[in-house]
């Protein structure tokens, strides 16, 4: 375990052990400003000895949220961003954003048509009168690009030591990969070359606007966890396009938000919960009656992605982030054993934000999550929380 805590490089930023806090969809904000909940979330985090804590689910653009109030990237929350990275600074830690967009996953009703790399139907956003997205078109891709470098650079200045571009999980640049959801019969279409073009282009925006030395880590599908959707082969390729477009490390993850949630989290389905969070009563009386046949329930094993994972460490030389099932001492061991330079930990440290230096000092040997996923719930509830260790 000590080579777990020793300092490692990412580009020209020095952290202070292995450990990443994973983005993970806090709901701490007031107005769509971030909160003083958010700002202690991740000061306890940087406490508890998390080397880089990660603010979930940064909106490039007002379009970007999935729905009207979320937080999103411009001058007046920078600023309370900016306080949230100088406190953290003060509890020893390093801090970066998720740079996103949601594409068609929205039911944000100030704006009808959602953009998307082809025409789709919106079930997230039925019940909220949004039931179809829009194809984006070239001067649609060029401005939400330029959104996602201009988010990037703001955050720099504003104190951030890295960013984290979302290209996992059925957001955007997501479902530009997945043949799922790509139909365009363009260049940004078709096989993976085509579909991993506009995601690329984004990155090399971003590259170009925060320079060479600046980390930008992207999180990726190893799979969608569906079919027809993107899988391991197209993750080979795309982590050495990655490497070539300067990359500082890929975050290995899977899954798809609008089919395939439970992919990535694994353990229990708090549907009770997700029903009394519908936002009107359709929404609660159909996730009722087909939320049982409809989300799929995935049994929970440690380092549940690691045979994936092999996979793509095979292809790549650089830097590479475990994400998936990690809650023991043995499991870090196993995931420094496989060659990963960086671990991400989710539900382990919503837990409890001192897992780490507890583990450090030999006073537990796993986590106390049993994966009931409550957690999950509270997020639309006020803010994310572990409800057996409140």
């Amino acid at each position: 375990m000590e080579r777990a805590f020793k300092k490692r490089k990412l580009n020209g930023l020095e952290l202070k052990n292995v450990f990443i806090k994973a983005a993970t969809y806090e709901g701490m904000y007031d107005d769509g400003l971030p909160n003083k909940d958010l700002l202690n979330h991740h000061v306890d985090l940087a406490k508890g000895n998390v080397a880089l804590t990660t603010i979930s689910y940064g909106a490039v653009s007002p379009e970007g949220r999935t729905f009207s109030g979320q937080i999103y990237i411009h001058d007046r929350t920078i600023r309370e961003f900016g306080l949230i990275a100088d406190k953290v600074h003060e509890a020893g830690g390093k801090i970066s954003i998720q740079l996103t967009h949601c594409g068609y996953f929205s039911k944000n009703k100030e704006f009808k048509r959602p953009l998307a790399p082809s025409r789709r139907f919106n079930a997230y956003g039925f019940f909220s009168g949004i039931p179809f997205s829009k194809a984006m078109t070239a001067s649609d891709m060029q401005r939400v690009s330029e959104d996602f470098a201009i988010a990037a650079a703001k955050l720099q200045s504003a104190g951030f030591d890295a960013v984290e571009l979302h290209m996992g999980h059925g957001y955007l640049l997501s479902q530009f990969l997945s043949p799922r959801t790509n139909k365009r019969k363009d260049a940004y279409g078709g096989p993976v070359a085509g579909r991993a073009r506009y995601p690329l282009e984004v990155l090399k925006n971003i590259r170009e606007k925060v320079g060479g030395d600046f980390p930008v880590l992207v999180k990726i599908n190893m799979s969608d966890g569906l079919r027809n959707g993107f899988n391991i082969e197209d993750c080979r390729y795309m982590a050495v396009e990655l490497e070539k477009a300067a990359c500082s490390a890929l975050i290995l993850s899977g899954g798809f938000t609008s089919i395939t949630p439970f992919y990535l989290l694994r353990g229990d389905v708090p549907l009770m919960g997700m029903i009394r969070n519908g936002t009107s009563l359709p929404e609660k009386i159909t996730m009722a009656l087909f939320g049982p046949l409809i989300i799929k329930k995935y049994r929970f094993e440690p380092n549940f992605f690691l045979a994936q994972a092999k996979e793509i460490r095979k292809v790549t030389k650089m830097p590479l982030v475990y994400l998936g099932g990690v809650d023991s001492r043995e499991g870090i061991r196993e995931i420094l054993d496989e060659g990963f330079d960086f671990i991400a930990l989710g539900r382990p440290l919503i837990h409890d934000p001192y897992f780490l230096k507890k583990l450090e000092t030999n006073e537990i040997e796993k986590t106390g999550c049993n994966r009931c996923n409550e957690c999950i719930v509270e997020m639309d509830r006020g803010g994310i929380r572990c409800t057996i260790n409140d």
